[in-house]
Parts: C-alpha cells; structure tokens; sequence
C-alpha cells in the first residue's frame, strides 16, 4: 500500500490586527511573497525565536532557518515535513501566542 504524499504548504504569519477576509488575506500573502526580507517587528521576532527552539521533525533534514521566509513585519512558513496537521497546528497557536495573524492559503483560512 503507498504511502500518502503531504504536499509543501504555506503559513504566514504578521501583525495584527487581522484580515476580514480572504481576498484581504490572499492580497497580504502575495505581497508578503514578493517584499524584501528586512528588520522584525518585535512580536514577529518573538515568535520567530519561540518557533526555532521547537523541533518540527528531529528526523528530518529541513531545519526552521530553511523552511523561513522573513519579513520586516511577518513571516512565511514553508511546511514541508510529514504531519503537517500537527506542524500548522503549532505555528497557529504560536501565532496567537503573540498577538499575530495565521493565514494558510491551502485552506483559505486566517485565523488571529
């Protein structure tokens, strides 16, 4: 029997206060894709260094600093490990943790 493939997704996380909507999300999501990378925000920052001194899976090659696209005032998430539930599942509540916005594009879900 194969083994089911989990395909890469995206989570991004900023600042609130957050979208009202998708079409407001989806637009965020896009130009955070296409921003320079530059100083962080302070609660983006935090959640940075809380999310790096997690382990997203110990097997695995891929390390945080791989799977990080950082902004001046967000952060993209790029899932690319097994179990993604449980990964997305953390990146959300870290995201709330500190006061930050979660978008999963898949999914077409913001959360704040």
């Amino acid at each position: 029997m194969a083994v089911p493939v989990e395909v890469p997704v995206d989570v991004v996380v900023w600042r609130a206060p957050g979208p009202a909507s998708f079409p407001e999300a989806a637009a965020r999501y896009a130009e955070l894709r296409s921003s320079p990378l530059g100083a962080f925000e302070p609660a983006v920052a935090a959640f940075v260094r809380e999310l790096r001194r997690t382990s997203p899976d110990p097997g695995s090659p891929v390390s945080w600093d791989q799977a990080l696209t950082v902004g001046v005032d967000a952060v993209i998430v790029h899932v690319v490990w097994p179990g993604q539930r449980q990964v997305l599942d953390l990146v959300a509540l870290l995201a709330s943790r500190h006061g930050l916005v979660c978008f999963e594009p898949a999914r077409q879900a913001a959360m704040s």
